[in-house]
């Protein structure tokens, strides 16, 4: 798979999802406050070219009843989809972000918002892009990550360190720690867990890019600070 280039979404998403839906999916930032360990799920809405995603984060949750009960058929017929796939559940790593999010749609009884339109490359084999291989994200996002808790860190051949955003039920006892003997890093790579003794912002938007990385578990993570050139 190739690396993925996210072009700019509020440009893209503008653009696509008018096309695609007929309505307006500018977004608005949306504060997030005490969210370190709080369950989300994703609904992706699969086209031609494209896909587009809703997020849980700022609505009413994920009941692990209708999630279970979710009928990805209906779902993409209901929305006028080729396709539609579910995403999670997962849990933020990050103690609060601002996120860019747009109109809200229901998907068998669960209320999400407008998160993003990306090319539909953004799929890769279906679960997500190849581990180890870094890709550039476009949107708004700012996520702070508080001091005297734990982040939980990759760290490239170059020493670049990008950090957790999230993470999945196969996490062990659902403790981002337990990863350093569940992961199987790509050569030169490394995990690890530090204590920051300040606050930690990472900042993107569709000005300013971010790198990104998932691991072979398929979590996803994003650089905040760079290591030698």
């Amino acid at each position: 798979m190739k690396t993925l280039r996210i072009p700019a979404l509020s440009a893209i998403a503008t653009a696509l999802a008018t096309s695609v839906f007929g309505a307006d999916t500018s977004v608005e930032p949306v504060d997030l406050s005490d969210i370190r360990g709080m369950k989300f799920c994703e609904f992706l809405l699969i086209f031609d070219d494209h896909l587009v995603i809703y997020n849980t984060s700022a609505s009413h949750g994920c009941p692990e009843d209708k999630w279970q009960a979710m009928d990805t058929a209906s779902i993409a017929s209901n929305h006028g989809a080729n396709k539609a796939q579910l995403n999670g559940p997962h849990f933020w790593a990050m103690d609060g972000q601002t996120v860019g999010l747009g109109e809200t749609k229901t998907f068998g009884g669960i209320e999400a918002r407008y998160a993003a339109t990306l090319p539909l490359s953004a799929l890769g084999s279906g679960t997500g892009s190849t581990p180890y291989k870094p890709y550039t994200s476009a949107k708004l996002q700012t996520m702070v990550f508080k001091a005297g808790n734990p982040l939980y860190e990759l760290v490239d051949p170059d020493g670049n360190t990008y950090v957790l955003n999230a993470y999945g039920e196969e996490v062990k006892d659902g403790d981002p720690a337990n990863l350093a003997d569940q992961l199987s890093p790509a050569d030169g790579w490394s995990f690890r867990v530090i204590t920051p003794a300040e606050d930690v912002r990472v900042e993107g938007s569709s000005d300013k890019p971010v790198d990104m990385v998932g691991d072979d578990l398929h979590q996803y993570y994003t650089r905040f600070n760079s290591g030698a050139s």
